[in-house]
């Protein structure tokens, strides 16, 4: 079973979730219920930091998915930073890098450039 790390903060309506270790099946329902208790405003920005990911499957791509949907449906956002190697390769291979990108300074919204 691999471990996973999930660290949520909250500050100036922007939820951060720092990931370390690896998502998948075994793990992205930790990555979700984490997001959830932390009682995520799905109204502001949510980003999750994926610097510390080693590895990451289809299953974590739906969880952040699911995420970013549901930020949309409340007019937030979900951006995703520190994607590497193969946890960036597999968000490009999946189509939904581009969904991820941070807003730019100022914005509230994705800049999907």
């Amino acid at each position: 079973m691999a471990r996973l790390d999930v660290q949520v903060a909250y500050s100036d309506g922007i939820l951060t979730v720092t990931l370390t270790g690896e998502v998948d099946l075994d793990s992205s329902p930790q990555l979700f219920r984490a997001v959830q208790e932390a009682g995520a405003p799905w109204g502001t920005h949510v980003v999750a930091d994926l610097s510390g990911v080693t590895f990451m499957d289809s299953t974590g791509v739906r969880v952040l998915l699911t995420c970013y949907e549901r930020a949309q449906e409340h007019g937030g956002t979900l951006s995703v930073t520190g994607a590497h190697g193969l946890v960036e390769r597999i968000l490009y291979l999946s189509g939904v890098l581009s969904l991820f990108r941070p807003p730019p300074p100022g914005s509230t919204r994705p800049g999907l450039n």
